[in-house]
């Protein structure tokens, strides 16, 4: 199979699949599946007109472009592309891609799969060459290996046009598109849900990043990000409380108890270190109160001794 014959889950179905549905559910299950199956071949086309009107010349600065494991939260272990965009409006702390807040470099660097010497695209990088890179990459995913694409940063959505637009141009390659965010920034995650499938929102606690963070923006972006499916992942250091984490818990369950919360110990740096182990399950418990699925999880790429 090749690039372009890979199929998303939301792909219309073929005719096989239509008569085993029309013998197994009757009349009444029928017409509700052609009332999906519409609905679904209507979005296959939208997609497909926005990936043909999206501006291919548009350019935005990034970092670098490669594929490995993921290794945070709901997707760790899985393998994706990561196109990472330079420049962050936060500056956490603990911060472990420092290169991709300072100004950009004259080149990405790319890497066509793990372990072979990387190659560069002009930065800032226009639409068309980072869609050339990923299919470039998806070109030696013989084993179709990689599972969904992750646009991360610094912070994608200082750049929401361009977002936009490439996202627009990966989804006829039918890989999941996951947008990494510090979910502060709901009027640009506006201009980008129609374009990606899930919201990473990586909460930031006052303790560690040291000022206030804007509750009022975090609550409209989660609730924003419910027409996507997202969860929250929240970097803990030594410096966090039980008083901060209950209102942000309390936060996230206003709007989505169900909503899957991912508890991450910093990987210690320079500037944080981690809670202790007791504490991380304090803090869970805490948390269970009133979310349903919480989980602890560090960075486990750190531990494999990948990007």
């Amino acid at each position: 199979m090749t690039v372009d014959d890979r199929r998303s889950d939301d792909a219309p179905p073929d005719e096989e699949a239509v008569e085993a549905a029309i013998e197994e559910a009757g009349e009444n299950g029928f017409n509700a599946y052609v009332v999906a199956r519409e609905a679904i071949e209507a979005q296959f086309r939208e997609e497909q007109r926005m990936a043909e009107e999206a501006d291919m010349s548009l350019r935005a600065p990034l970092h670098e472009i490669f594929t490995s494991i993921q290794g945070e939260a709901l997707f760790a272990g899985m393998q994706q592309i990561f196109i990472r965009f330079c420049g962050c409006d936060l500056g956490c702390p603990w911060c472990d891609t420092l290169d991709a807040r300072v100004e950009p470099p004259a080149e990405v660097w790319c890497q066509a799969r793990p372990g072979v010497r990387g190659f560069t695209i002009p930065d800032p990088a226009a639409v068309e060459d980072v869609l050339g890179v990923v299919k470039r990459i998806l070109k030696h995913d013989r084993e179709h290996a990689i599972h969904s694409i992750s646009l991360t940063g610094g912070e994608p959505l200082m750049h929401p046009e361009y977002v936009s637009a490439l996202a627009a141009t990966l989804r006829p390659l039918e890989l999941p598109i996951m947008l990494e965010t510090n979910g502060q920034r709901p009027d640009d995650l506006q201009k980008v849900l129609g374009m990606i499938d899930w919201v990473a929102a990586d909460y930031k606690l006052d303790s560690s990043m040291g000022r206030p963070m804007d509750d009022a923006a975090r609550r409209e972006f989660l609730r924003l990000a419910q027409y996507k499916r997202v969860f929250v992942k929240i970097v803990l250091t030594d410096q966090a409380t039980e008083e901060e984490l209950e209102e942000v818990y309390a936060q996230i369950a206003a709007v989505d108890p169900a909503c899957p919360v991912f508890l991450q110990p910093v990987t210690a740096t320079a500037g944080a270190r981690p809670p202790g182990g007791l504490e991380l399950i304090r803090f869970r418990a805490i948390a269970m109160k009133r979310l349903r699925d919480v989980r602890v999880m560090p960075q486990i790429h750190k531990v494999l001794g990948l990007k």
